[in-house]
């Protein structure tokens, strides 16, 4: 069991073979923004991490988080779930990306937010963020492995596969989102 297992806030990574394909994008912002609408008007407008509740100026600042699973050897990103969370909370579940293109500054205070969430030291955000790096570095192996038979190295380096996405859990407009998926041919559903 990972020592880092009861943190309110975690470090995560979308695995490579999956960057930049979400649902979000693959339904468009139409759509995307009625769902955001939909779950802020239905619940309350805070963040499911930390707490944070923002005044009505600063509704941009809560995010609406898809909550994936991945299917390796189909290579279908399994929606499960969405959450409400603030931009803060947001830039853990995309730690490289931030990472990248964070100023030092910034991350300086994501890191306070880390810490202060977590009620840990510094020392616990740098250990967890090596348990990342470690975890990166294992499932990019099994990435490899299970997508081998699938993709050729080169595909996978160019982009040059399609992913499909499947809604396994509750969401709203669930029937639009399927229908919008299944226009464009990426809608993947399991048996």
């Amino acid at each position: 069991m990972d020592k880092y297992s009861n943190f309110k806030l975690k470090i995560e990574a979308k695995p490579s073979l999956f960057h930049g394909r979400t649902v979000r994008k693959a339904v468009g912002q139409s759509l995307w923004y009625r769902i955001r609408d939909y779950i802020l008007q239905k619940d309350t407008p805070v963040c499911s991490i930390c707490g944070f509740s923002p005044q009505q100026d600063e509704m941009w600042n809560l995010h609406l988080h898809e909550i994936e699973h991945y299917d390796f050897e189909n290579i279908v990103v399994k929606l499960s779930g969405l959450n409400l969370i603030c931009a803060n909370c947001h830039a853990f579940h995309h730690f490289g990306f931030t990472q990248l293109y964070s100023s030092k500054e910034k991350m300086e205070r994501l890191i306070e937010h880390f810490v202060k969430v977590n009620e840990c030291e510094i020392n616990d955000f740098k250990e967890c963020r090596k348990s990342l790096l470690f975890r990166r570095h294992s499932s990019s192996e099994v990435e490899s492995k299970k997508t081998k038979s699938n993709l050729s190295f080169q595909e996978i380096l160019a982009g040059n596969y399609t992913v499909r996405y499947a809604i396994i859990g509750d969401i709203p407009f669930k029937d639009e989102v399927i229908e919008k998926l299944n226009k464009k041919g990426v809608y993947y559903q399991y048996k």
